[in-house]
């Protein structure tokens, strides 16, 4: 089980990636409007209601977790 701060933590660094990638993209195309990923938004929304226990950790979380921010990420 991950402690809360680590998952706090986890959830803004994702919700930081996908702000970044909407950036990037508004970059490529000169200031075109791309919707945030929704399955990047999924799991920050998955990560809070870990974190405020509205649902139980998944056993995969923080391999999907380690997808999106990479194995080296630390709090």
């Amino acid at each position: 089980m991950t402690d809360r701060e680590t998952l706090r933590a986890a959830a803004q660094a994702v919700a930081s990636v996908t702000r970044r990638r909407q950036a990037e993209h508004q970059v490529r195309t000169d200031g075109g409007w791309v919707e945030p990923d929704p399955d990047l938004l999924d799991l920050v929304v998955e990560c809070e209601d870990v974190i405020y226990s509205r649902r139980p950790e998944e056993p995969d979380l923080t391999d999907r977790l380690a997808a999106v921010l990479g194995d080296d990420w630390e709090p």
